[in-house]
């Protein structure tokens, strides 16, 4: 049985949000999906995107698709993970880092997932939910992993 994964305390009150990140690790494991599908609701809240708004839906479906990518492709070797939310200049930027060597393969638009595909439509949903937001995809590649970000505007910036 595994032991419960501690959530961040969050501000109880929106305030400012210009200049905010929380950053937290967590095990390679498809329990933490839905934690950190709530992690982001609560600090989006608590940074002053208000209930209901579409960026909260866009950024918890992309951190459910990149968190189990993850889980997925790299949990063999990389046994742990971590999110990354950042708020500064206008932008919000979700990040997932692993220990994994390899980078995802990207895909041109020939190469998109059809029905009878297994794998790939992960990383289809997240380009496409950045793109119609107005926003970018990228990895950023470390000694030991790497870290696939999404940024996406925030509202009223």
């Amino acid at each position: 049985m595994s032991s419960p994964i501690p959530r961040p305390a969050v501000p109880a009150r929106p305030g400012p949000a210009a200049g905010r990140s929380q950053s937290l690790t967590f095990p390679c494991a498809p329990v933490v999906v839905p934690q950190v599908r709530g992690l982001l609701g609560d600090l989006l809240l608590a940074w002053g995107l208000p209930s209901g708004h579409e960026l909260a839906y866009d950024l918890r479906l992309i951190a459910t698709e990149l968190v189990a990518n993850v889980i997925e492709h790299a949990a063999d070797s990389a046994p742990d993970l971590t999110v990354t939310l950042q708020l500064a200049d206008g932008t919000v930027s979700f990040g997932v880092r692993d220990g994994h060597p390899f980078l995802p393969e990207p895909r041109d638009g020939a190469d998109d997932p059809c029905a009878d595909d297994t794998s790939g439509r992960g990383r289809l949903i997240i380009r496409t939910l950045a793109a119609e937001a107005g926003g970018t995809t990228h990895v950023e590649r470390h000694p030991d992993g790497k870290t696939l970000w999404v940024r996406l505007p925030w509202p009223g910036e």
